[in-house]
């Protein structure tokens, strides 16, 4: 299996993340995905995005190319799953932890974003700092208070999907905006420990801290987002 990556991107450590939980074996390919050669749009199937996951043939039917992370977390799972499982078998549950897998993606990830991009301070900076507070309360009053991780003991999709922008938003919109999550209430209690266990993931720190210098090589990256260049679909919400 190949895995095309960014080392610093936030939804390739999610694959990344799932590749080792799972124990799969795979080939790390770094690319450089603004670079959009012909090759590097043809393994990502027009996207020029990372992640992207190559599976070989395995049964006379071509390769297969998965694209978008939320997507590969879920193959990857379904691919051993012999494994401890990111998604429960039962249905109702399987589907509240998506609602959950969506919250991330749309209610906090892009503000992330907006606010990190919206360089000069005023209204369009005051309401995506307030919008991402919003989905993080959110997400905190969802996490299950018994147990490290956001269902309760067990590792879930849910944990890997979110852990990489926790980091980002720790590290980066305190750096670059002053921002620190609230801390007064039941909520943000839980939040902050989830967060604590999930820095403390060996799959976590070993696709990000324990990367030499990865805090700070990871703040300069973020710099021009932080003067409101590069990608603007980062930002759109539904």
């Amino acid at each position: 299996m190949k895995f095309y990556c960014a080392w610093y991107c936030p939804f390739a450590q999610r694959a990344w993340m799932t590749l080792l939980h799972k124990a799969l074996p795979f080939d790390y390919i770094e690319v450089d995905p603004y670079r959009e050669s012909s090759w590097w749009l043809r393994i990502s199937r027009g996207r020029a995005l990372v992640p992207v996951i190559v599976q070989p043939d395995t049964a006379g039917r071509g390769e297969t190319t998965v694209i978008d992370s939320t997507r590969i977390v879920e193959y990857l799972d379904e691919l051993a799953p012999g494994s401890p499982p990111l998604l429960p078998g039962d249905a109702n549950a399987r589907a509240e932890l998506r609602f959950w897998l969506d919250h991330v993606n749309e209610r906090i990830v892009p503000y992330m974003y907006r606010f990190l991009k919206a360089a000069d301070a005023g209204t369009e900076r005051d309401a995506s700092r307030d919008a991402l507070v919003d989905g993080l309360q959110a997400f905190g009053e969802a996490i299950s208070p018994s147990g490290r991780y956001f269902s309760g003991t067990d590792l879930t999709a849910v944990d890997i999907i979110m852990a990489p922008f926790a980091y980002r938003i720790d590290v980066l919109l305190d750096h670059y905006r002053g921002f620190a999550p609230p801390t007064r209430g039941e909520a943000w209690a839980k939040y902050r420990d989830w967060y604590a266990a999930a820095c403390e993931l060996d799959i976590f720190r070993r696709t990000s801290t324990d990367l030499p210098d990865y805090r700070e090589r990871l703040i300069e990256h973020y710099r021009p987002y932080s003067d409101g260049g590069r990608q603007a679909d980062l930002t759109q919400t539904d």
